[in-house]
C-alpha cells in the first residue's frame, strides 16, 4: 500500500445533500488510511467542461500517485463506460464523458483502462449513484495500491473534448476562447504566453485583447495594480491570459460568456 495515500473528490454535488458524505464513507471503507480532500463540490449541475477546467487547474500540486475522483456525470446509469486514467504519478478515476479532456491534453502519455471489473463494485449498484457504488470504491481500491491494470483492459477511445486550439489569425494575432468565468467574474481564455511565442516564434507581449466586441489595452501583473475603473488583462494562476476588473466582475460588466471567442493582438 503506498504510504499515506490520498484521494481527492471532485463533483457537482453541491454541500447540501447526502451524496458528498455517502462517497467519502464508501472511500474510508475501502481505503482507511487515505486522507481524503474535497476539491470542488460547486461544479455546474452537469457541467463538464468546468469540471474538466477544475481538475486540469490543480492535481499537479498533490503528492506522486495522488488518485483523484471526478464525478460530473449527467449520463449515469447509460452505456457510459468508467474509466481509468494514470501516469506514473498520477492517477484519476471518471465516467467516460470528456470530464478529463484537459487533463489529457497536459499528460500526452498518459493511459486509460475501461472500469469492468465488477467484483470490486458496492452492491448492489444503484443506476443513479454510480460516484457511490462504482467509482468510489474503484478509488479507494486504487489508492491502497491495487493496480489500474486489474480493473480492466485498456482502451485509446476514450471521450475527449475538442475545444478549438489557439491559432494565429494575422502577422501579429492570435484567437482563442473564453474557457472559464470564476467566482469573481474574471475571464479566464484558453490563451497562454507559451502559445503565443510558439505561433510568433518569439516571446511577445500582448497589447490589445478583443472580445464581445469590446477592445482591452491595460495590461497588469496582479489585480491591484490597475486603476480603479480599468478592465485589464494580466496571466492568472493556472497559466492562462485574464481580463479582469478591480473588485467588480468583469465578465458581467463586458457582457462576456464562456465559449466566446478571444482575439489578442501582440508585439
Amino acid at each position: 500500500m503506498p504510504v499515506n495515500p490520498i484521494i481527492t473528490f471532485t463533483s457537482d454535488f453541491g454541500s447540501r445533500e447526502h451524496y458528498v458524505g455517502a462517497v467519502k464513507g464508501v472511500l474510508i471503507g475501502n481505503c482507511p488510511e487515505a486522507t481524503i480532500v474535497d476539491i470542488s463540490h460547486d461544479v455546474g449541475s452537469h457541467d463538464l467542461l468546468e469540471g474538466a477546467f477544475v481538475i486540469a487547474s490543480c492535481y499537479s500540486f498533490y503528492p506522486l500517485r495522488t488518485v483523484h475522483l471526478v464525478v460530473v456525470d449527467p449520463t449515469v446509469g447509460s452505456s457510459r463506460r468508467g474509466i481509468i486514467a494514470g501516469t506514473e504519478s498520477v492517477f484519476f478515476v471518471a465516467p467516460d464523458n470528456g470530464v478529463l479532456s484537459l487533463v489529457y491534453a497536459k499528460e500526452p502519455g498518459i493511459r486509460v483502462v475501461a472500469i469492468e471489473a465488477q467484483h470490486y463494485f458496492r452492491k448492489p449498484v444503484s443506476p443513479t449513484f454510480h460516484a457511490r457504488d462504482v467509482f468510489a470504491p474503484v478509488a479507494g481500491r486504487l489508492a491502497s495500491g491495487t493496480d489500474m491494470d486489474n480493473f480492466g483492459p485498456p482502451i485509446t477511445d476514450y471521450v475527449r473534448f475538442n475545444l478549438p486550439p489557439v491559432h494565429r489569425v494575422a502577422g501579429n494575432k492570435v484567437e482563442g476562447i473564453v474557457l472559464h468565468v470564476d467566482k469573481f467574474g474574471n475571464v479566464i481564455t484558453n490563451i497562454t504566453p507559451e502559445d503565443v511565442e510558439r505561433l510568433a516564434g518569439v516571446p511577445a507581449s500582448p497589447t490589445v485583447f478583443r472580445v464581445n466586441g469590446k477592445e482591452i489595452t491595460g495590461h497588469r501583473r496582479f489585480y491591484t495594480e490597475s486603476n480603479v475603473d480599468e478592465v485589464f488583462s494580466l496571466v492568472g494562476s493556472t497559466g492562462y491570459y485574464e481580463i479582469a476588473a478591480p473588485k467588480k466582475p468583469a465578465a458581467k460588466l463586458l457582457e462576456i460568456r464562456r465559449g466566446n471567442k478571444v482575439e489578442m493582438e501582440f508585439q
